[in-house]
């Protein structure tokens, strides 16, 4: 959004004969403090166009970013941030199209630009997504969820480099090292899982445990909250692919 012209009065003339005073210790301090903030130069790639011209515009409705680069191809951004580079790129983790993404292109990203700051965004699963894009040289990691609202501290807060990597708690942007999803999981809760895994229903757990159904129904809703999986779907799909024999 444009700033509004002041408009050309009486008193602003007056402010403009008052400017004389300039060289006053007081008022030199004042013109430091009332300079704009430095202008921080944004990449952003997501295989939505319509999100990325969302992102763009928002940031751009913000003081202090520039959106330099608005690509929907990872080969393009690599390109384009070659010749022209930049402060810090928002990663979508998630390109099912493209030939990279997830943590073989944050790496790549990594290694050909090692300054740069990197913040992922997914609508994935959170837990896991934040611990991969941390584990592949992300400096941050912010839902789709969450909202933009957090994205300009976000960006603040990365290119700063004062914590090695950010995410959101209690609403909040906050320095945290992000663990593997397992690590969150009880040992009983893991157990139930590898069984599920097996192919084995909750009452065949059960009984094969010793347990009743209800104490396996229980652990098995807390393992899948923890690890944000809305449905049986998701879970049999997460252990398919993630979870060890």
């Amino acid at each position: 959004m444009k700033p509004v012209s002041t408009p050309f009065t009486k008193a602003s003339l007056a402010d403009s004969a008052r400017s004389s005073d300039g060289d006053r210790p007081g008022a030199r301090r004042h013109l430091l403090l009332s300079r704009p903030p430095q202008v921080i130069r944004v990449a952003i790639l997501d295989d939505h166009p319509v999100v990325a011209l969302g992102v763009a515009a928002y940031l751009e409705s913000r003081p202090g970013f520039r959106v330099i680069h608005r690509e929907t191809s990872s080969r393009g951004m690599l390109e384009k941030l070659s010749h022209s580079p930049c402060d810090v790129a928002l990663i979508d983790f998630y390109l099912p199209l493209e030939p990279w993404d997830g943590v073989n292109y944050l790496r790549r990203l990594r290694r050909y630009h090692p300054d740069l700051a990197i913040i992922t965004f997914s609508a994935g699963n959170r837990q896991e997504t934040q611990f991969a894009a941390f584990r592949a040289g992300a400096n941050g990691y912010l839902a789709k969820q969450w909202g933009l609202v957090l994205l300009p501290d976000m960006i603040r807060g990365v290119v700063s480099g004062k914590d090695p990597f950010l995410s959101v708690q209690d609403g909040k942007i906050s320095a945290l090292q992000p663990t593997h999803p397992h690590a969150l999981l009880t040992t009983s809760e893991v157990e139930i899982l590898r069984h599920i895994r097996q192919g084995l229903s909750v009452t065949q757990i059960a009984t094969r445990l010793m347990r009743s159904k209800k104490t396996i129904s229980t652990h098995k809703r807390r393992a899948m909250r923890k690890l944000q999986l809305a449905d049986d779907l998701s879970l049999a799909l997460y252990l398919h692919e993630k979870f060890a024999e």
